[in-house]
This record gives structure tokens, sequence and C-alpha cells, in this order.
């Protein structure tokens, strides 16, 4: 029984009919930033280069919903960073000016934060406590509560940098926390 209970926790990152994402679930949310009005079919998730992005929902520091989806359009970076991480918060220090330059080309910058100070899940006011510490204006910091990044991360690796294409496929991970390779990457999917 107690196996079934630990087992029963666990998330999976599949969706119900073996590998094709379902756009059905995809209603444009109500928030500040960029949406699709709509997603065609799309197949496959995960984090790896040439897949889909899973399709995921999460609270953003206006305590809004934010659905990963919703960038498809957009070359956007994924950015899983914690709160408590030198290299996280080297990173968010030219977020801003990030989005900026490439803000007339359809980019987004999304930040996942996956832990607070203390290691738990953040919440809203500790998402706006790093825009606030970090100036980020206009770009989406969410929480994610359920766990998924760690697909990504692995659980440790953090900061964990994704640049995602228009269509919602990881166009190229950066494997060092650094503006220079992240700029390049962000280029070669513009």
């Amino acid at each position: 029984m107690w196996l079934t209970l630990l087992t029963g926790c666990i998330p999976v990152l599949h969706s119900p009919d073996g590998g094709a994402a379902a756009t059905s679930d995809y209603v444009k949310p109500e928030n500040a930033w960029p949406a699709a009005e709509s997603v065609p079919p799309l197949e496959g998730a995960g984090f790896e280069v040439g897949e889909v992005v899973p399709h995921e929902s999460l609270l953003d520091q206006n305590g809004d919903t934010t659905d990963l989806w919703q960038f498809y359009g957009d070359v956007w970076v994924l950015d899983v960073s914690t709160i408590w991480c030198g290299p996280c918060q080297a990173m968010a220090s030219t977020l801003q000016e990030t989005a900026d330059a490439y803000k007339d080309e359809g980019f987004v910058y999304v930040t996942i934060l996956r832990q607070d100070l203390d290691g738990e899940v953040p919440e809203q006011d500790d998402l706006q406590y790093w825009v606030d510490s970090w100036e980020i204006v206009d770009q989406p910091v969410l929480s994610d509560a359920s766990g998924f990044t760690d697909a990504i991360t692995g659980g440790t690796t953090f900061p964990a940098l994704l640049v995602v294409n228009r269509d919602l496929t990881v166009a190229s991970r950066v494997t060092v926390p650094d503006d220079a390779l992240l700029v390049e990457a962000i280029e070669a999917a513009l």
C-alpha cells in the first residue's frame, strides 16, 4: 500500500495518448503576456532539442495563470532558476536588457522559479521579489508548484536555459549560464 501511495505522487511527463500533446486543452489565458489565439496540433512533449515544450499552466508574479503554450508564435527563453542561486541572479540581472534587445522580433524571456530562499515552492510575493530585485519590467516570472521543471534541471542544476522556437519546439540548450552564449542561441532561433 505504501508503495502505491509513494509512486502515485511522482509526476510523469507524457500525455494520455502516448505522446501526442492535445491542443484542445489550450485556452488563451487572460494575463499581461503575449498570447496565441490558438495552437495547432502538436506531438511529443519534452525538453530535448526538437521536442515540444510540455503544456503547463503556472502562476505569474501578478497572480494570473500563464500557459507556456501561449507563447506559440514567439521565440522565447525558458529560464529555470531559483531565488538562492548566484548564477541565476547573474542571468536575471541582464534579463530585461536581453528582452528589450529583441522585443520587436517577437521575443519573450520566461523565468520559472523552482525554489525560494528556503528551498520551497515560490509564492506570488517571492515572484514579485525577483521582479523587483532584478528590475524586470515586462517579462513573466512564474512559479513551478508541480515540479515539472525537474525534467530540465534534474532537480539540482540551476539555471537551466532553453531557447524555444516559434512552434514551441526546443531550439537549443545553453549549458553554461553566460549572456553571450544565450544571445547567440536567441539570434540563431530568430
